[in-house]
């Protein structure tokens, strides 16, 4: 398991995250939601190792993480994040070279390579893209091969940076059921957003930041129905929330599920 425990963080001696303690549960995906600025990206970081806690430990399989060179390269092929740009992530000119990067620097043999890779390219529904250059590839796609080159690494937990950001409503129903497709298929998820219908739609637990601080944690079904709770955060209740308070139905665990519940096969493109 993944833990961060009494974590406190400051930038230029401006506190940034007060006390902070999560678990990442394995089999799930865990959500952090808030506001620009509540702190989600740091946390993040932190979980990468791009950044050091001034308090408080960072615990993976119940040991504090070591910040040594050796240490931080054995976590990382554990832990590993997908930045919120895949610019950031993406240096090969062809996708299946890009994708086979990580795994090249650290000395895997050829077959190897090629065998995580063509894994990694069948997960995220890319193996047709794995001869095109990247400049040639779209926003969506782009954001699939930069995932697709750290589950080649088949790390234990995924950590995903506004995974929807810059889609569209197509690709974010994709991204949605790539991440639920993942966690079915080992890898544990822990996604960053401030999307909130997405969030609700995915996420199996979650927690809720406002300004560093951790305000409230919970399933799905008991975080995303405090609505004073996730206003006072600067967040909106998922469109869902809405509609189920309002015609007073059950609960319904994602929008297929809600219409499924309703007896009707109509469903709307866009929320």
């Amino acid at each position: 398991m993944l833990q961060m425990k009494n974590i406190s963080f400051s930038y230029d001696e401006r506190q940034t995250l007060h006390d902070i303690s999560m678990d990442f549960a394995e089999g799930q995906i865990t959500g952090i939601l808030g506001a620009n600025g509540s702190g989600k990206s740091t946390i993040m970081k932190l979980m990468t190792c791009l950044l050091k806690p001034q308090e408080g430990s960072l615990l993976y399989d119940g040991q504090p993480v070591s910040y040594s060179k050796k240490a931080l390269y054995q976590y990382r092929q554990h832990v590993n994040m997908v930045f919120q740009n895949p610019e950031q992530q993406l240096f090969y000119t062809i996708v299946k070279d890009d994708i086979g990067m990580a795994l090249e620097n650290l000395g895997y043999e050829e077959d190897q390579i090629a065998s995580r890779v063509s894994a990694a390219l069948e997960m995220m529904d890319i193996s047709h893209l794995q001869d095109r250059p990247l400049q040639y590839l779209s926003y969506g796609q782009k954001k699939r091969v930069a995932i697709a080159g750290m589950l080649a690494l088949q790390p234990k937990y995924l950590l995903l940076d506004e995974p929807t950001a810059g889609l569209d409503p197509k690709g974010r129903d994709q991204m949605a059921q790539t991440m639920k497709k993942l966690v079915q298929a080992g890898t544990n998820i822990i996604v960053s957003s401030h999307d909130m219908d997405l969030m609700y739609d995915c996420c199996d637990y979650a927690y809720l930041l406002q300004k560093g601080n951790l305000i409230a944690q919970g399933s799905k079904f008991e975080l995303f129905q405090q609505g004073e709770l996730l206003a006072e955060a600067g967040v909106s209740v998922p469109w869902i929330v809405k509609l189920h308070q309002t015609i007073q139905t059950p609960l319904a665990e994602n929008e297929a599920a809600f219409f499924e519940q309703l007896g009707g096969s109509v469903r709307w493109s866009n929320h």
